[in-house]
């Protein structure tokens, strides 16, 4: 059995969207003759935890946990945060923080260079030479964020001559929490950064990314040195076990699940005055309807709804494992994706987008309209996509499965070939073929 090296930041017990792509890609690679072999941070820290992802973990997996130096230790104790308190994702995103913390961003931004995970290279490169020397991989892959992965990886691969694949989940330099963020990065750090995006992009063997666009991105800045060979895109998706056994049970109530993290840039104003009109109109029974959230979501969307007329037709709950999500999604009647109202939100894939289409219900997205998104949805006929303040549309299609629903029918034309080229273990034939190009040889 060939082996690849897999230098991750998130894995189990980290939960939420970031360990689910590798922890998929391990789980199915013994099935195509690869053994998996981690190198990973011990004791790192996460936004979630989720001990029911340990299951994924295949026999033939071997796992490398190393120290690492986490600078969100002490910005935990200089903003005066509890040693076990979760640091939100988009923490570089608030607008009103106290002098620490603005200063603990300020340093985060301008300091950490590529991100607030550089305290692990030392440790991860001292691991990942024992690792070659005596498990001798045929690849390396590393997959960000945190980019910091991929310097480590190259590191690796100068060192040792293997060939080395660079997987992106997000952009590197113009990922989203650096727009949306009110603590602007200098020149210098600007500069430095994306000297070493460049560095990591031209030294990779291969690239990989979850979305064309993302992909074209990487491949722009490459310019006359593009190699056609080089660049692949493999999506996020869903795992076919993950739904099996669930029950065809619905929610008592015609329900719209939104299953994850929001921030305060997921806002679709569309969506909640689409509510409000039908309830008022009366076309929507408001006993029959359930507006639920699930995860860590923004305070400033939380208000918005409370203070409104769908107060009453709103339900939050919070971060759940992925085992619980998954069964929500089946039972929902609707399905919301609101990407990002953010510059550069046509390459954003979300990951519960891809178990949105295993759940076989319809999906209400807002985002970039002909996005990767908005094509994926069209290709697969699972749902639409409209603009954030497209009301009028956001009405038809609620009404529309809310009528369905009171017939007792439901969506019956999914382009179920499609939604199969998006299995984690189709996902993960590919990336075997990434691997084996070449007659085994990069």
């Amino acid at each position: 059995m060939k082996k690849v090296l897999i230098i991750t930041y998130y894995w189990p017990p980290a939960g939420g969207p970031g360990v689910q792509r590798v922890l998929k890609f391990a789980k199915y690679l013994p099935e195509f003759g690869w053994q998996p072999i981690i190198l990973t941070v011990q004791n790192g820290e996460y936004p979630a935890y989720d001990e029911s992802l340990f299951s994924d973990i295949p026999k033939e997996c071997k796992v490398y946990k190393t120290p690492a130096i986490e600078p969100f230790s002490l910005y935990k104790k200089f903003t005066g945060m509890g040693s076990d308190e979760a640091i939100p994702v988009a923490a570089l995103t608030e607008k009103k923080n106290s002098w620490k913390k603005e200063f603990a961003h300020w340093i985060r931004l301008n300091l950490f260079i590529p991100d607030a995970k550089i305290g692990w290279i030392p440790f991860a490169v001292k691991a990942g030479k024992h690792i070659i020397r005596n498990e001798k991989p045929n690849i390396i892959f590393s997959s960000s964020p945190p980019p910091t992965v991929h310097l480590i990886a190259k590191k690796l691969a100068k060192w040792s001559g293997i060939k080395w694949v660079a997987d992106f989940r997000d952009p590197w330099t113009e990922i989203y929490y650096y727009q949306t963020s009110n603590k602007k990065r200098n020149n210098l750090r600007l500069k430095i950064d994306k000297m070493l995006e460049m560095k990591a992009l031209l030294n990779a063997d291969k690239i990989t990314a979850v979305g064309e666009t993302m992909l074209n991105l990487f491949t722009s800045k490459c310019n006359d040195i593009l190699n056609e060979n080089k660049f692949f895109t493999i999506e996020n998706g869903f795992d076919k076990d993950d739904f099996k056994n669930l029950s065809n049970e619905k929610f008592e109530r015609f329900t719209l699940l939104w299953a994850g993290n929001m921030n305060k840039t997921q806002n679709a104003p569309a969506l909640f005055e689409a509510l409000k009109d039908l309830l008022m109109t009366k076309k929507i029974d408001k006993n029959k309807i359930l507006l639920k959230f699930v995860g860590d979501i923004a305070p400033e969307i939380v208000q918005t709804i409370n203070k409104s007329e769908l107060k009453d037709i709103f339900e939050i709950k919070n971060y759940l494992p992925h085992n619980k999500i998954v069964k929500l999604m089946k039972k929902a009647h609707i399905l919301l994706l609101i990407i990002g109202n953010l510059k550069g939100n046509k390459f954003i894939l979300q990951g519960k987008l891809f178990e949105y289409l295993a759940s076989n219900n319809p999906i209400l997205a807002y985002g970039y309209i002909n996005g990767d998104a908005h094509q994926i949805l069209n290709r697969t006929n699972a749902g639409s996509l409209f603009d954030y303040n497209d009301v009028t549309n956001t009405e038809d299609f609620i009404l529309k499965y809310y009528n369905l629903w009171l017939k007792n029918k439901k969506k019956d034309d999914f382009n179920f070939g499609e939604i199969e080229k998006f299995s984690r273990k189709s996902l993960t034939k590919r990336l075997v073929k990434i691997f084996e190009k070449q007659k085994g040889k990069l």
